[in-house]
């Protein structure tokens, strides 16, 4: 069975446009999970901070085109899998409320998410379970019962923490004895990153084999670690500039460069003001690097006026321009593994899981939005001339990690 390489990707998705996409096909995971779908208190269903999904209606209160972007993932035959829920966040916890209080507007709410994705070309093969706040599982259950009602092929778990390994397993053999849940649960994403660091990989093997009944398909274990991240924010924190946003003072775009990745433009009052519309556009939705006027200024055949920004993906070709100055995202470490964060260390860290029994049948990286903002900070070496070659780097470092001839 091929090892199954699977990403987690958040802002970038809605906000990157053809750039993200691009990368992404580049890398080529088999799966793409795109987070993080929150359930709101009234059902409402929002990716990151923008409503999608409003009583019983698709309507995305910002365009962020997303049917068409998971229609073009699909396509390119990846798996495409929503995950619901975050640290810090109260998704399960309004999933339970609404399951005993309004159970017919949550369904009606997944059901218009499905169809909007399948109506464009797409589907949703599925919802991951990132419960990171009602450990209860009669939600759980539920909830994935509501789920396969609605024709989701199948659901996931991401647990964090090893503590929890009990409820999970219950919900996993509840949901595994259901007339016609053989196969539902299709995989564990195991967090073994930040505070999940503690999971012991073998034990949650353990419990998949003995919450299985005999004789069906038992869900993949796929752990997950990360990449380099920047500092919180990472563009604007707390009325701030980012404590990793580094500033290249008299540049901008090279005018007679390629432009075929700019993502987006806009006219602001200050440079702060821009990089807080970045940090609303799901903390860069992709964007590597923009240059911001303080003057007018001619750059090639094009012309910019004071207070005017434009947003890239990819590597800049900076040039001096006097009127202009660049930002980026310049330092990123490893906040979450403990361990290192490149491609090599996460493959040293497969290679030690591949003697478990069974091994792991697959990783997840958490998550593309990091190798974005990560890029062109200089981290692990990488001399690739767009993000998408560096997330492939990271996957080939799990096939290579859990795979016997490595």
């Amino acid at each position: 069975m091929p090892v199954s390489t699977r990403i987690y990707i958040g802002g970038s998705l809605g906000f990157g446009g053809q750039p993200a996409l691009d990368d992404l096909k580049t890398a080529g995971y088999s799966t793409v999970l795109v987070w993080s779908l929150h359930v709101q208190s009234n059902g409402d269903l929002q990716l990151n901070d923008t409503r999608i999904v409003h009583d019983g209606i698709y309507d995305e209160a910002e365009p962020l085109r997303l049917p068409a972007a998971v229609a073009q993932l699909r396509q390119a035959g990846m798996e495409i899998l929503f995950s619901v829920g975050s640290g810090g966040s109260d998704d399960f916890t309004n999933i339970g409320n609404l399951l005993r209080q309004e159970p017919a507007l949550l369904r009606a709410n997944f059901a218009a998410l499905k169809r909007a994705m399948t109506d464009a070309g797409g589907s949703i093969d599925g919802i991951d379970f990132d419960n990171e706040d009602n450990l209860d599982a009669n939600v759980m259950i539920d909830f994935g019962r509501m789920l396969r009602d609605l024709a989701y092929a199948h659901v996931t778990f991401c647990p964090f923490g090893q503590t929890s390994i009990g409820t999970w397993g219950l919900t996993l053999s509840t949901l595994c004895r259901d007339q016609g849940g053989q196969g539902f649960v299709s995989a564990v994403h195991l967090q073994c990153y930040s505070g999940g660091g503690d999971s012991d990989v073998q034990q949650w093997q353990n419990m998949i084999a003995s919450a299985v009944p005999a004789g069906q398909p038992r869900p993949l274990l796929i752990p997950g670690l990360a990449t380099n991240q920047p500092e919180d924010g990472p563009w604007w924190l707390r009325d701030a500039r980012g404590g990793s946003v580094a500033v290249k003072q008299g540049h901008a775009m090279d005018g007679q460069a390629d432009w075929s990745k700019e993502v987006f433009r806009g006219h602001y009052d200050s440079a702060g003001e821009a990089l807080q519309a970045l940090q609303r556009r799901g903390s860069g939705g992709g964007v590597t690097f923009f240059f911001y006027c303080n003057e007018s200024v001619r750059l090639g055949d094009r012309n910019f006026q004071p207070g005017d920004a434009v947003f890239f993906a990819g590597k800049p070709s900076w040039v001096s321009a006097a009127a202009c100055d660049g930002y980026f995202l310049g330092q990123c470490s490893d906040r979450f593994n403990g361990f290192g964060a490149c491609p090599s260390n996460l493959q040293s860290r497969y290679k030690t899981w591949s003697g478990i029994q069974p091994p792991p049948q697959g990783g997840f990286i958490w998550f593309y939005d990091s190798v974005v903002w990560c890029f062109l900070s200089g981290c692990c070496g990488s001399s690739e001339q767009n993000p998408g070659p560096a997330a492939r780097d990271y996957s080939d470092a799990i096939v290579r990690g859990l795979s016997p001839s490595s």
